[in-house]
């Protein structure tokens, strides 16, 4: 899935599997087999069978698709022997710890709440948290600190974004039917009205003066897709909005096209497509909350973007703005500096010790 939650962890493996004193084996469900890496057996969230079994349970089909890939997991475990089981599905995680004597490995569990989900902890042993609000959030409500670490998602650092040319740029928007003659607007998430307000931005985007900029949205797909088509459709023409679900890697190629980049979801637990932005040069438009304060260290436009006409007024900001190779480096070295690997190896390293050798004490483990 091409998600925060399942990048995060891609990138995390090959972003740290060469750390001294680490040895990383990566369970996912999809793909190829390689070195450390192994596919594990699930129903996947969006087949029948486990929307199907999902309703009939009361719950979802990401949830079938967790339990399902438990027998796989465990017999992971069993084979790997690992210290530390470092993970985001919660559902799974359940297992894991309900059952832990079953699988006769002493493994410690380490939920990344990448969500977030609130406190309290009940099934997990320690916390990882991603953005400080989030931290202090689970301390106010009384979790014990020596259960919880305070270290941001890390992102495999691109090279530093340099700007092509007229006919480079063109090639490259060529190749992805893109206008060559406007602007071009990116927003990366699921492509709902819920928690994405993928609704917003097509009608803020909507009141801009013509000739409009074009709005590229990419992200998961599902059947409650339908309604932000139709809308993107009816207010910005087939000429002036798309909207697709690509492989993670081509992403990339779209943010070298765009020309802002917007995420008008009021919260996040942590939003890697920041970070992606960030370090590809453009201009962010986000709302204004305290993960995306910390993420962005003011290199954004941050807002209150609850009402009509405010992310319209962020838009004609961002794009009044002549193209500037000296503000797009600024950016990359923020995301270089601060949630590249090589800088969070460390206090990634810190974290998985500690939880391996079970060190607990009153020190607050915040890590810059």
């Amino acid at each position: 899935m091409n998600r925060g939650i399942e990048t995060f962890f891609q990138d995390a493996f090959d972003g740290l599997k060469h750390t001294e004193g680490l040895k990383l084996r990566l369970l996912k469900g999809a793909g190829a087999g390689a070195p450390d890496e192994r596919v594990v057996w699930s129903l996947p969230r969006t087949g029948a069978l486990a929307r199907f079994l999902g309703a009939a349970t009361h719950r979802n089909g990401y949830v079938i698709e967790q339990w399902s890939a438990f027998p796989s997991v465990a017999k992971q475990i069993r084979a790997f022997r690992p210290h530390v089981v470092f993970y985001s599905d919660a559902n799974l995680g359940f297992l894991l710890f309900r059952l832990r004597q079953v699988i006769c490995v002493p493994y410690t569990l380490l939920f990344s709440n990448g969500g977030p989900v609130h406190s309290p902890f009940v099934r997990t042993d320690y916390i990882h948290q991603v953005a400080p609000s989030h931290y202090q959030e689970a301390l106010d409500a009384g979790e014990p600190p020596e259960k919880h670490f305070m270290v941001p998602y890390g992102i495999n650092l691109i090279a530093a974004p340099t700007r092509p040319s007229v006919e480079e740029r063109h090639a490259l928007r060529r190749r992805l039917g893109l206008p060559l003659d406007r602007p071009v607007i990116l927003s990366v998430g699921w492509i709902r009205r819920v928690h994405k307000r993928m609704d917003y931005l097509i009608q803020e985007t909507a009141r801009l003066p013509g000739p409009r900029p074009f709005l590229q949205l990419l992200g998961a797909i599902d059947e409650g897709s339908a309604e932000i088509l139709t809308l993107g459709g009816q207010l910005l023409g087939s000429d002036g909005f798309a909207a697709g679900s690509v492989a993670y890697e081509k992403v990339f190629t779209y943010y070298r096209a765009a020309d802002c980049f917007v995420l008008a979801s009021p919260q996040e637990g942590f939003g890697r497509v920041y970070l992606e932005a960030l370090m590809h040069g453009l201009p962010v438009i986000a709302y204004r909350n305290p993960v995306t304060e910390y993420i962005f260290g003011g290199e954004a436009i941050l807002a209150d973007l609850s009402g009509p006409g405010a992310l319209e007024r962020a838009l004609a900001e961002a794009l009044r703005k002549s193209p500037d190779p000296a503000a797009a480096q600024i950016r990359w070295a923020a995301v270089r500096d601060r949630f590249s690997w090589p800088v969070l190896a460390p206090s990634y390293r810190r974290m998985f010790y500690t939880c391996a050798l079970g060190r607990l004490s009153s020190t607050v483990r915040s890590f810059p």
